[in-house]
């Protein structure tokens, strides 16, 4: 198949037939917050004769930045090369975020690799997911307030298979109640030949003593597994009614979900509710609001709480870390929760 130039002119004609929405801006559950840019797999309209063989997913957070690398094994079962024009979108930011469309770039280090070679990509803007597309430079800041970065490149699969490798990064939206929130497009995958993709693997690396949530989307098949010391709790939410999100603690180490042949129907959310404390809102707000569960946050004047409920708070960020408590009203209340695991061995000298 004939290389396609990527002039303008070009780009209206074979870009929106082939283009697949990739990126869309994180819903919000309050009423304000700061939504930035996620991001999707790449993918073509119903291709029917290249399937997504393979796809190793991964999630690397620092500092509220995600690190995103993804592994795809595609089979083309053509006898001869195809070549497609396709394109990764990322939107405009939103919510309480001041940009300059010249300046501000939502993804950063977007790298996309085929057999071996980086390909090269154009950036542009649309108004719209199917507006035309513009130049960059022919933008004023102030003409747009909502729309799209497009990031649009070409991909020739050769017969067999085929190993392509994509790499970028974001960073975190947040909320009133989520303090760090990502999604990844995932319905991408059942676009492929086949609709499905055979093998799946997602791994998930926020650091070392989190506590997490990530939307339950992957059917009753799938394994949830701690790479390192860690457990998937029992202790859910619905963030995206009817989605069930489940909570996962991590002392060191990484969550890795696989699922075989899976036809993906919804996309990935997950994030961080509260660094600093595990007992927030959305997850146990029954609990919050019948005083069953104290939170380490302080609202209005300090000397409105009694002692005992302060100590409570005090002691809340030492079993974050698994400190075992000598009290046993103590041990007995932090024994209540998922993300609570004791550590004989640690000392409170230990604890910063």
């Amino acid at each position: 198949m004939p290389h396609h130039s990527l002039n303008t002119s070009r780009l209206m004609k074979y870009f929106f037939p082939l283009l697949f929405l990739l990126v869309f801006p994180f819903m919000a559950i309050a009423n304000d917050g700061v939504y930035w840019s996620s991001g999707g797999v790449i993918y073509p309209i119903q291709e029917s004769r290249i399937t997504l063989d393979k796809e190793i997913l991964t999630f690397k957070v620092d500092e509220g930045l995600a690190h995103v690398n993804i592994e795809f094994t595609f089979i083309n079962l053509d006898e001869s090369p195809k070549t497609l024009l396709v394109g990764f979108q990322a939107p405009f930011p939103s919510g309480d975020v001041q940009f300059n469309i010249q300046e501000y770039n939502p993804i950063q280090n977007f790298t996309i690799m085929s057999q071996g070679a980086v390909l090269p990509y154009r950036l542009m803007i649309a108004e719209c997911e199917d507006c035309a597309l513009q130049r960059v430079s022919d933008i004023k800041s102030s003409d747009l307030y909502s729309g799209v970065y497009v990031y649009l490149f070409e991909i020739t699969f050769a017969p067999g298979v085929n190993k392509i490798n994509h790499s970028y990064s974001f960073r975190a939206s947040s909320s009133v109640y989520m303090e760090e929130m990502y999604d990844y497009i995932l319905t991408t995958g059942s676009k492929w030949a086949g609709g499905k993709i055979r093998k799946l693997e997602m791994n998930f690396d926020l650091g070392d003593n989190q506590f997490f949530y990530i939307n339950d989307i992957f059917g009753e098949n799938a394994e949830w597994s701690i790479i390192g010391t860690g457990i998937v709790t029992d202790e859910k939410f619905g963030y995206d009614p009817p989605d069930t999100s489940k909570m996962v603690r991590i002392l060191s180490g990484f969550l890795k979900i696989s699922v075989h042949d899976f036809n993906p129907t919804k996309n990935i959310h997950f994030g961080i509710i509260n660094r600093n404390s595990f007992i927030s809102y959305p997850v146990y707000a029954e609990k919050i609001q019948s005083g069953e569960v104290i939170t380490t946050s302080l609202f209005g004047d300090p000397s409105s709480y009694s002692k005992s409920e302060l100590r409570i708070k005090r002691n809340t960020i030492y079993a974050q870390h698994g400190y075992v408590f000598s009290s046993p009203d103590l041990q007995e209340y932090f024994s209540q929760f998922g993300w609570y695991i004791p550590n004989p061995n640690l000392k409170m000298d230990d604890i910063q």
